[in-house]
């Protein structure tokens, strides 16, 4: 697979003698906040020497409640990024058209390559900052009629939020065409609830992270939301036992302490709103993001990565996204994103 994505490079670390605590990544997006003792408790508890639950009874059903649907609408999986291959492996034959909003998450494009190189993108311009147009989405559907759209909302390097009117107007014509429409809703948890809405509707497949919601990306844990029908086809190319114990437990101890992560994302989109304010007074250009990462304009890319890997801090190169001179900052702690603004403040002389 070819995509590119934030994080570490554990490898290069160690030939470097570097300690992969002491960098401070603003190169993902993932919960900042510490796990509470109640799910750290959960996962070191797991029973891990037996095999877990191939169908996740206990956590299908919890996941069901937080979303108020039936549990037969719930696929869990391990890692949304599962999800997209298994939809995949499940509903595209040799050849199918496909449709992509970009710029967004290269994944949908590597798993559609291993059935199709029949892709159409629709692509979202930095010169209107990057809103999701319905109307071109429509146009391309109405074109093409393709077998999936792929869209992702927040979307993933942007941050833009589909509002729901478009949303409603994108699957009537996905139905209309017969597309189904793949609505990845990775970040949605960092959304303000006034804005939210319930995407489950038909001819729609939503992809959930857990790993993003309650900071668990060492463990590897989704869930899709969509009709049993189509969630029944894509169960039979799942791998048994393909979400571990520990997995399953932490979601579960997670959906239980959820009054502690809902605070939490609400602070995380209060810490992106100072951090881009701070970055915005440096005169930098800031793109509005309904997410826990925004993406940021800056003149020479290299150098400024160059100059905060100094001080140990990553942040993400969007140049695989096709955005020239740009970085995406995934927030962290208060005293994390002062460091990094400091760093900047100090590269742009300020």
């Amino acid at each position: 697979m070819g995509s590119v994505h934030g994080g570490l490079n554990y490898s290069e670390l160690r030939d470097k003698g570097i300690n992969p605590d002491d960098v401070i990544d603003f190169s993902v997006s993932i919960n900042p906040d510490p796990l509470p003792e109640r799910v750290v408790n959960a996962i070191r508890d797991s029973r891990i020497t037996r095999y877990p639950d191939t169908h996740c009874s206990l956590l299908k059903e919890k996941i069901a409640d937080f979303n108020k649907v039936d549990s037969s609408s719930i696929l869990v999986v391990n890692g949304t990024s599962q999800g997209m291959y298994l939809i995949v492996a499940a509903l595209i034959d040799r050849n199918d058209p496909v449709c992509i909003v970009q710029p967004t998450y290269s994944e949908y494009m590597d798993a559609c390559s291993l059935k199709t190189d029949n892709v159409t993108e629709i692509r979202m311009e930095a010169s209107e900052n990057f809103e999701i147009s319905p109307e071109k989405i429509i146009a391309s559907v109405k074109a093409g009629k393709p077998r999936l759209l792929w869209l992702c909302s927040p979307n993933n390097p942007t941050g833009r939020y589909l509002k729901e009117d478009d949303f409603e107007k994108i699957r009537l014509s996905c139905e209309e065409n017969g597309t189904i429409l793949i609505l990845d809703e990775a970040y949605v948890c960092f959304v303000p609830d006034e804005k939210r809405y319930n995407p489950l509707r038909k001819n729609v497949i939503v992809l959930r992270s857990m790993t993003k919601d309650f900071s668990i990306p060492g463990l590897r844990l989704g869930y899709l939301m969509g009709e049993s029908s189509l969630l029944e086809k894509i169960k039979r190319w799942q791998p048994e036992w393909s979400i571990s114990a520990p997995a399953q437990d932490a979601g579960t101890a997670g959906i239980a302490e959820l009054e502690y992560f809902k605070e939490s994302w609400r602070k995380t989109a209060g810490r992106r709103d100072r951090m881009s304010s701070d970055l915005e007074a440096l005169g930098l250009k800031v793109h509005d993001s309904c997410s826990n990462f925004f993406l940021v304009e800056v003149d020479d890319i290299e150098a400024l990565k160059k100059h905060l890997w100094k001080d140990l801090i990553l942040v993400r190169d969007c140049t695989s996204f096709k955005l020239e001179n740009t970085i995406r900052i995934g927030v962290r702690t208060e005293e994390d994103n002062n460091k990094l603004v400091k760093s900047i403040r100090e590269y742009l002389g300020r």
